[in-house]
């Protein structure tokens, strides 16, 4: 499984630590279960900055090299346009919980 955060860049690290425990009991159910089942956090900065944790992933995929280079800058502009578009309509009531 491969979950995708999209934190403030000073706290990426603890953004994917996060991730890595939110699911460990889930993949250890698996596991249990007679499934192999592995997590891998991937954060993209706010304002776009890629951590090495989606070239790992990448690489996992098989993706490696220049055919690496168009999804890393595709995740991180999307990243930084949802990052905009959330702070543009922070004062909007449809991001808030009543």
């Amino acid at each position: 499984m491969v979950e995708l955060t999209v934190p403030y860049e000073s706290r990426m690290e603890e953004a994917h630590a996060f991730k890595e425990g939110k699911y460990l009991d889930l993949t250890k159910e698996l596991k249990k279960d007679g499934y192999e089942a592995k997590v891998k956090p991937v954060e993209i900065g706010a304002r776009g900055f890629v951590g090495s944790s989606a070239y790992g992933v990448l690489s996992k995929l098989s993706i490696c090299g220049n055919k690496r280079t168009k999804p890393l800058r595709l995740l991180a502009e999307t990243a930084e346009n949802s990052s905009r578009w959330i702070w543009s309509r922070r004062n909007e009531n449809l991001l808030h919980k009543d």
